[in-house]
């Protein structure tokens, strides 16, 4: 696990904290420079590549999809294509070469693009056509202050037997939170399930 961040002076620290391709920008489409996240599966899972190779995701932080509702009035694979737009090939070459270049900082990675036998490039509409996701949105809720961890939604709703549970609820995203959040809204449910019908016998 490591993460880039962009250190060379306090103007572009700051604005590496931007999303690509964010609707705040100047130009409504690309910014950088922007940080990254690399994870080498293969450093500690061997099976995640073939033999000799490596397996390399790298997390490249970008805003959601902006939702069009005229978009609505198409078939779905008609939208999901408009969507796809949004992160077209221009973007994903421009931060694919910014990725390189940063990795380029590593003597072990200098020309690391030469020796890539497979890519696969996701990006918000592809998760909103993969999963049906809103907005093309993997981690759900942003991850400001104001809702990050346990200032996200609770798992109680304010509709009675409703229970949330998933990375835009408590206690947050990521395969063990979600977890966690699983068991948690489970043992609510049990509880809530056991005293409704200690209710209704009595």
């Amino acid at each position: 696990h490591n993460v880039f961040l962009e250190a060379s002076n306090r103007e572009r620290a700051e604005q590496s904290w931007t999303a690509v391709r964010s609707p705040n920008s100047d130009n409504g489409d690309y910014v950088e420079p922007f940080n990254f996240y690399l994870h080498r599966a293969t450093k500690t899972d061997p099976t995640a590549a073939p033999d000799g190779c490596d397996s390399i995701m790298v997390l490249v932080p970008c805003s959601t999809l902006r939702r069009n509702k005229e978009y609505a009035k198409l078939s779905r694979s008609e939208a999901i294509e408009k969507y796809k737009d949004q992160f077209d090939e221009k973007i994903i070459a421009k931060a694919r070469e910014a990725v390189y270049q940063r990795l380029s900082a590593i003597d072990s990675l200098r020309d690391v693009e030469k020796h890539i036998i497979d890519e696969v490039v996701d990006t918000p509409a592809t998760y909103g056509d993969l999963y049906n996701l809103g907005a093309g949105t993997p981690f759900a809720l942003s991850h400001g202050f104001g809702q990050l961890s346990f200032t996200r939604p609770p798992a109680e709703s304010k509709v009675p037997n409703v229970f949330f549970v998933g990375a835009s609820s408590r206690p947050g995203n990521g395969v063990p939170l979600v977890l966690l959040g699983a068991k948690l809204v489970a043992e609510k449910s049990k509880r809530f399930l056991t005293k409704l019908v200690d209710q209704t016998t009595k």
